[in-house]
């Protein structure tokens, strides 16, 4: 059994996959203005690079996005041997206009990675208006797929593709043929909002669940729950667009949904570097910009069979719970395992076995590459979006949560929960004790603190607590009150 919770009663939007009351995917949607995967943009064009047949496109936010030459309709719409000749300064000009869309939203210093071979999804069916190609899901059984090919070659315009989704098997054609023209008026007011708006400009922008929803949601998937009266009614109609609509309930009970269902302890987990195993054994991540290593040890688990089985049992429930804390986790990039060494072929071939099985689950893009010479195993997980990792935390000269701290603006949207919770209370104040960064953080940005107060009409006194990782409410209730014990700790 699956569940979609949904937590949007905050600034910060968390949306959680959990699988047998467990967490198995997570994704945190912040207040920004940098672009987030699926928005549509009417761009720019700052600058072509012919030595790296790319382009900058200048879409509205802190960073140009990027924009390779492969992902130009015109170049798509050349010969092979036209397309081996030509450069991108034949195909786009600095200064002009385009409509991109965000494949890959901006990390560290990179700006988002964009492409002119916009798409929109829907149910049955991925909209490709300007990539004449048809795809059909792997899912689908091969006697149904001639069919599908057969309706898709029918519908199409010569620059027009499509991907025929998993839900297409039993030909609901119907279905198809409607979704296909729901997916071109969107194009259509695209079109129509590029024509009107001068770049650079965002066009379409996605519901923060919408992507999400769009992988998660399938025939396991019970329920959706959803902590907010207006985010519950934009999925309500969301989820009544599908054949088979999803059951949406609107939690509404004063404790937070994500503490309810211990998605919150589940989240801090995923900050520590270290897991232990069920069998004694554990693995180690080690994340850097380049890429994340994973150390498995054998520690506690010694095994009631021979050493060479010991180390193959422990590699294999190592390989099962890495592929799950990649998902969980959100790691991406290159990635290498340096598992217990074993000597026989065989040996790895379970452990590669695992790990290709584990591969199905996760609906990111991965490449096994499998076992060097030396015996480590590499592998790569395309990134869409930034880890937990990287939008809780960021990394730190001291040795505090082994080389990371907690972001400030983690905190800040904590807070803004922590105070959602004592408005059901009859509460003037209340006194937190913060962390130090955190403390001088709210200094810098007095008006940060001033919003929360003004939204939940509650003021808030700081105090520099012990810890670096967490908040505490020392005291709620009238601030005369308050700031006479704080006097009394004082003395």
């Amino acid at each position: 059994m699956q569940r979609v919770v949904i937590n949007a009663i905050g600034m910060e939007k968390r949306t959680a996959l959990m699988e047998n009351e467990k967490l198995i995917e997570c994704a945190v949607h912040r207040p920004t203005k940098s672009p987030s995967t699926g928005n549509i943009y009417k761009g720019k064009v700052q600058k072509v690079l012919p030595g790296m047949q790319a382009v900058f496109v200048d879409i509205g936010t802190s960073k140009n996005g990027f924009l390779h030459k492969d992902d130009l309709p015109a170049y798509q719409q050349l010969s092979g041997e036209e397309q081996k000749k030509v450069s991108i300064s034949n195909l786009i000009k600095e200064g002009e206009s385009i409509l991109v869309q965000v494949v890959k939203e901006e990390t560290g210093d990179k700006g988002a990675k964009l492409t002119a071979l916009i798409s929109f999804t829907g149910h049955l069916l991925v909209y490709f208006p300007f990539t004449p190609h048809i795809g059909i899901s792997k899912k689908i059984k091969e006697s149904h797929r001639a069919k599908l090919q057969a309706w898709g070659d029918s519908v199409i315009n010569s620059n027009e593709g499509l991907i025929i989704r998993t839900g297409c098997e039993e030909f609901p054609e119907a279905e198809m043929n409607q979704e296909l023209e729901s997916l071109r008026r969107q194009l259509n007011e695209v079109q129509k909002n590029f024509d009107a708006k001068k770049a650079p400009a965002l066009i379409v922008q996605p519901y923060f669940f919408y992507p999400l929803l769009e992988r998660w949601l399938n025939p396991h998937v019970e329920e959706i729950l959803v902590d907010d009266y207006n985010t519950y009614h934009h999925v309500k109609e969301y989820a009544a667009s599908f054949q088979n609509p999803f059951k949406v309930k609107l939690y509404n009970e004063k404790e937070p949904l994500f503490r309810k269902l211990g998605i919150e302890t589940d989240i801090e987990k995923t900050l520590s570097p270290l897991i232990w195993l069920k069998n004694g054994s554990s693995l180690y991540f080690n994340v850097t910009e380049a890429l994340t290593v994973i150390d498995v040890n054998t520690g506690k688990f010694t095994g009631k069979k021979d050493r060479s089985k010991t180390i193959v049992e422990t590699n294999k429930i190592a390989a099962n719970e890495i592929m799950k804390q990649l998902r969980l986790r959100n790691i991406a990039g290159m990635i290498v395992i340096d598992f217990i060494t074993m000597q026989s072929n065989e040996d790895k071939e379970q452990v590669h076995k695992i790990m290709r099985e584990a591969l199905r689950k996760d609906s990111a893009t991965m490449i096994l590459h499998g076992f060097t010479q030396m015996g480590l195993f590499e592998m790569t997980r395309k990134k869409e979006r930034p880890s937990i990792l990287e939008t809780l935390a960021t990394k730190f000269d001291r040795h505090m949560m082994d080389g990371y701290i907690l972001r400030p603006e983690t905190f800040y949207y904590e807070m803004d929960r922590l105070m959602k919770e004592y408005t059901y209370e009859d509460n003037d104040a209340l006194w937190i004790d913060v962390p130090r960064h955190f403390s001088d953080w709210l200094k810098k940005n007095p008006e940060k603190l001033k919003h929360l107060e003004k939204q939940h009409e509650i003021s808030v006194i700081v105090s520099i607590g012990s810890s670096n990782r967490e908040m505490v409410v020392r005291q709620s209730g009238k601030i005369d009150e308050i700031r006479s014990r704080m006097l009394k700790d004082s003395h």
